[in-house]
């Protein structure tokens, strides 16, 4: 069970697997590198989410072929990931996701420069996203900005089904590539 904010890097291996995380807040902030290793299935609380705050940190999911990363709710749905903080310097390959499935979130799977909703936290380059083998199953949207201006968004063999939303409401000046897709059931 993760209930306090992470501040030093960490890594989620399948010994730890299933990661369920219920802050007592909205958000599990995270303001260093977070890694999550292959097989590992994260539960979320109820209506809660998980922000990337620190700048320059980054996010690390190596699932694979036989063995995913699957976030999911614990109980009903939840907010999905913020990333909120820019960076100026080191941004290719900030964010890579290998074989990673969402499901069940009330918001945006994956917001770029704010929480859910929020002000603005950033109108920077919140990422760069690099993602293959990525599904968003029964989503508020697969990806979406609160700013995040010029955000780098590499998408190759995903699948969105089923989102309440557009499947995409990218920043402006974003820079996207999207290939090897299949889209159904977006709003």
């Amino acid at each position: 069970d993760v209930t306090s904010d992470i501040t030093q890097d960490t890594t989620w291996d399948l010994a730890d697997s299933p990661v369920r995380i219920n802050p007592s807040s909205d958000y599990l902030s995270v303001s260093a590198d977070l890694t999550i290793e292959a097989g590992v299935v994260v539960q979320m609380g109820a209506a809660k989410g998980i922000s990337f705050d620190g700048a320059c940190d980054q996010m690390t999911i190596n699932g694979n072929a036989s063995n995913h990363v699957l976030f999911e709710a614990l109980e009903t749905e939840w907010l999905g990931l913020a990333f909120t903080a820019s960076c100026s310097t080191g941004t290719d390959d900030r964010h890579v996701f290998s074989y990673v499935d969402f499901k069940n979130t009330s918001d945006a799977a994956i917001a770029a420069g704010s929480r859910h909703g929020s002000n603005p936290s950033s109108t920077g380059n919140v990422g760069n996203f690099s993602m293959d083998h990525v599904t968003f199953t029964d989503v508020g949207s697969a990806f979406s900005h609160g700013s995040g201006q010029g955000t780098v968004v590499s998408m190759n063999e995903f699948d969105v089904d089923g989102a309440e939303s557009s499947c995409f409401n990218f920043a402006e000046n974003s820079v996207v590539s999207l290939t090897e897709c299949s889209l159904q059931d977006c709003n």
